[in-house]
């Protein structure tokens, strides 16, 4: 991949809770955080995001459904990608099986088009995420878009959606190459009225749904990896408990509905 000096761009560098009024940002759009360039380019109309500003979880979910505990420390911002790190638990801080990573967007952002150059892992029983999210946590209806590999067989995409707690039909994409073997572009655009998902430009898939109607609250931008539990046994299968697994994001971006600014498809090179 490369990128262009006309961009605006994410320098690579550390990540904490973000703090500020990010507002601006999630109306105005931008493409998000790209480390490959060390410095910020002016863009018009566009609003960035340090790697700072990404906030890196630190929690787990009480519940025996999911066997991970996210860990900020499994987040590393490399020199050129985010790297998201599954392991199995090393010590007595929780009775999860693994210790995994994830980042959140320090805004909401909502109809648009949603951009990332990544590559998941490749372990049974893993799964490597790109998605939005909001729910009762942030007082607001639970909907979520996503885009989810399953380390058994990254062939395949999983594409998924929420809407006030109702679950939209899901469906496998087979993707004619390995996900894992190497970074590609993945998106989807968020309408209204529909959902549509892009692998390397071209259209796999659309979900348009009146009954519940497709997502509408502005929700946060994650990136993340875990082990299914119990809950996940048929669907993602189980990891061993020596798995060891990475997955990595070169570059992330949101566009919003009529908008013109830059995004990951501007500069990414192909597959």
């Amino acid at each position: 991949m490369k990128c262009g000096a006309e961009l605006l761009l994410i320098c690579v560098g550390g990540i904490g809770i973000f703090g500020a009024d990010t507002t601006a940002a999630a109306e105005a759009g931008a493409l998000l955080w790209d480390p490959v360039r060390a410095t910020i380019a002016g863009d018009a109309g566009a609003v960035s995001h340090s790697s700072s500003d990404w906030f890196r979880s630190d929690f787990e979910i009480r519940r025996d459904w999911i066997g991970t505990a996210w860990r900020s420390e499994g987040a590393v911002f490399a020199q050129d990608h985010l790297a998201l790190r599954l392991a199995p638990v090393a010590d007595a801080s929780t009775d999860k099986d693994f210790l995994g990573a994830e980042v959140q967007s320090p805004g909401f952002h909502g109809f648009g088009r949603y951009e990332v150059v990544m590559r998941p892992a490749r372990a049974h029983g893993v799964i490597s995420s790109f998605f939005t999210y909001t729910g009762p946590h942030f007082d607001a209806p639970h909907d979520e878009i996503d885009i989810e590999f399953l380390g058994r067989d990254t062939t395949r995409m999983w594409v998924l959606a929420f809407s006030d707690g109702q679950k939209l039909p899901g469906k496998f994409l087979e993707l004619g190459f390995d996900a894992a073997d190497a970074p590609h572009l993945y998106a989807f655009e968020w309408t209204a009225q529909d959902i549509t998902w892009f692998v390397d430009g071209t259209e796999v898939y659309r979900l348009h749904s009146r009954t519940p109607p497709v997502p509408r609250t502005p929700g946060k931008i994650y990136m993340n990896i875990w082990a299914g539990g119990p809950h996940q046994r048929n669907w993602s299968g189980v990891a061993a408990a020596d798995t060891q697994a990475e997955a990595q994001y070169y570059c992330v971006s949101f566009r919003p509905a009529g908008a013109q600014t830059s995004q990951c498809s501007d500069t990414f090179s192909g597959g």
